[in-house]
């Protein structure tokens, strides 16, 4: 049994697939989903650190540290993120199985259901962020949704489409005649 010989649709849905689990990855682990700047002073955030710079009463300060006491909410905000990013690596994984197993549809099956699911909690995450920020940030006039939110974002669309490709994929192949390929 030979590796390759797959179709663009197959290919482009990994392909995006990849992308969204980088993306989700870089998103998630960046302390930049909000930004905010505020005369000399700028404060980046994110699910695992703050970070402040600028002048504050005089003393030019700098520097990172992680969260102390965290609300529950974000509690869920960080778990469905890391959520998200485990099952688009299990659906990545289940995608590049399928190079090899052509016949297998039970294989492609999974990888599109764990690119759905992934879109979904990465979804819920980014949703209660959006929702419950202003809990962490009481003066929300100078902060605005930074890089690694939109990334989270970009890979929400990024693993849809990957789904929607390997449907196709499925939709095309007339030799996925029963779900273990018989």
């Amino acid at each position: 049994m030979a590796c390759g010989g797959n179709s663009k649709f197959f290919v482009f849905g990994f392909l995006f697939m990849l992308l969204s689990l980088i993306l989700d990855i870089v998103g998630v682990a960046a302390p930049y989903w909000i930004y905010g700047e505020k005369g000399s002073g700028k404060v980046y955030l994110g699910l695992w650190k703050i970070c402040v710079s600028g002048d504050i009463s005089g003393y030019n300060i700098s520097g990172c540290s992680e969260f102390e006491d965290v609300p529950d909410w974000f509690k869920a905000v960080r778990g469905f993120g890391l959520l998200g990013i485990l099952i688009s690596a299990i659906g990545l994984i289940s995608a590049l199985l399928k190079t090899c197993l052509k016949d297998r549809v039970s294989v492609l099956i999974i990888a599109i259901i764990m690119s759905f699911i992934s879109a979904v909690c990465t979804v819920v995450s980014i949703a209660v962020f959006a929702e419950k920020h202003y809990d962490l940030v009481k003066d929300s006039s100078f902060v605005n949704f930074s890089f690694a939110f939109a990334f989270c974002a970009v890979s929400i669309v990024l693993s849809a489409i990957a789904g929607i490709c390997m449907i196709i994929e499925i939709a095309k192949r007339s030799s996925y005649t029963t779900i273990d390929g018989r």
